[in-house]
């Protein structure tokens, strides 16, 4: 089997193979380089296979950048991303790491980010913050540290969120009883991920009002 061409690819910059006339898959420029890919070899099957392998990982990073136009995600996610689209994971894994290796994927500035803006923006406790993390692929050591930098870096303090979030949830139980009022702003509280304490004294803040 003979390469036939190397046509440049405007998607992601890659090179399209052509292999005995017809196109064989779409590599990156550093794999025509690493495979010494040049027009008129003869490939043997290691070469194929190797070609094969690379065209995979190109054809996730692709898609993988696609995702990223998106929405930030962490690399855990976009992989299992890449997986449900058919990509094998190996490859999918290979084309994640390739991103993180060019700072396209920082999981903790995602974290950190994840945090501060659903920390500010939806009143979630630390709690759901961590759990939303770990949930998408994030490390329960690396989630931790990150809610705390951000409600650090935010001035953000649990206690008065969780203060803030009684008050605004406080005014849809009007028509309750105080038991019933209380009851339903611990469920609340705690859903959002605020801790015993402060779910405690944010009730009892609320209700003396």
């Amino acid at each position: 089997m003979l390469v036939t061409a190397l046509e440049p690819e405007s998607r992601a910059g890659g090179v399209r193979v052509h292999v005995d006339g017809k196109p064989y898959g779409t590599v990156a420029p550093a794999d025509v380089a690493e495979l010494r890919l040049e027009v008129g070899d003869a490939l043997d099957d290691a070469r194929l296979a190797a070609l094969v392998r690379r065209a995979e990982v190109f054809a996730a990073y692709v898609v993988a950048l696609h995702v990223l136009r998106s929405r930030a995600l962490p690399a855990p996610e976009i992989a299992r991303r890449l997986v449900r689209k058919g990509h094998a994971r190996e490859a999918a894994e290979t084309a994640v790491g390739a991103l993180v290796a060019v700072g396209l994927i920082d999981d903790a500035e995602f974290a950190r980010h994840y945090a501060r803006t659903r920390a500010r923006r939806k009143g979630f406790g630390p709690g759901r913050l961590v759990r939303d993390l770990r949930r998408v692929g994030i490390a329960e050591r690396e989630a931790r540290a990150a809610v705390r930098e951000a409600l650090a870096s935010e001035g953000l303090e649990p206690g008065a969120l969780a203060r803030e979030a009684a008050a605004r949830k406080l005014k849809g139980l009007a028509g309750l009883d105080r038991t019933a009022r209380e009851r339903r702003l611990r469920a609340y509280l705690l859903r959002r991920g605020f801790a015993r304490a402060d779910v405690i004294e944010a009730i009892r803040e609320a209700l003396a009002k």
